[in-house]
């Protein structure tokens, strides 16, 4: 066990935040790196990194509605 393991506390006690896409605001995953991959944050729907274009047309622009 690491040491931010033992800081988090159990597992049954960790709550799960959902990862929110800043530029779509779809849910997004993390898909662990490996040996020679880097860790990536992926749309959850889709599996990948970009947000699909019909997306980015609903989204506000600079936060602003």
């Amino acid at each position: 066990m690491t040491l931010s393991e033992r800081a988090a506390g159990p597992s049954s006690h960790r709550s799960r935040i959902p990862l929110i896409c800043p530029r779509c605001g779809k849910e997004q995953r993390v898909v662990p790196g490996g040996a020679g991959r880097a860790v990536k944050v992926v749309h959850a729907g889709t599996g990948q990194e970009a947000c699909e274009p019909g997306d980015l047309a609903r989204a506000p622009e600079n936060g602003t509605s």
